[in-house]
């Protein structure tokens, strides 16, 4: 799948209803042991910024979530731990470079339609004519997918 489709693909899934995690998650659900099922299920308190706390962006923690499957480990635990901290602080970046910023409630900061609380918010035209999450979503995608052929 090129960056495009799997950009795409989170955005349809981000569409549906999910949280920016599980969508960006769920595109790259084939690259893991897991269902996308059991992907989405394992991405879902990463979503608002872990459980709608508004800290690091649930697209960005679901990429995390994904080298974390697609990084072959050694046996030995520091290297391997050290190998993925190194990649994970690298498309940090990456996505701070692009969007400013890898915390939810600043990417969110000029939205009008944010609020507290625990409840998700209805998804309507307002929501997403307001939030730069789908597009964040997107783009996300798009650049883990760059991302990783990087790395082969």
């Amino acid at each position: 799948m090129n960056a495009k489709e799997r950009g795409e693909l989170a955005a349809q899934n981000f569409l549906k209803g999910y949280n920016c995690a599980q969508s960006v998650a769920m595109a790259f659900a084939d690259l893991t042991p897991l269902s996308c099922d059991e992907i989405r299920r394992a991405a879902h308190a990463f979503g608002g910024g872990f459980g709608r706390t508004r800290g690091l962006c649930g697209a960005l923690a679901a990429c995390g979530m994904i080298v974390g499957f697609v990084l072959p480990e050694t046996g030995d635990i520091q290297a391997d731990k050290t190998r993925l901290y190194e990649q994970v602080q690298q498309f940090y970046s990456q996505f701070e470079h692009a969007f400013g910023t890898a915390v939810c409630g600043e990417l969110l900061q000029n939205a009008q339609s944010v609020t507290g609380g625990f409840a998700p918010q209805k998804r309507d035209e307002q929501y997403y004519a307001d939030r730069p999450c789908l597009k964040i979503v997107r783009r996300t995608a798009e650049l883990f997918q760059e991302y990783l052929e990087s790395l082969r």
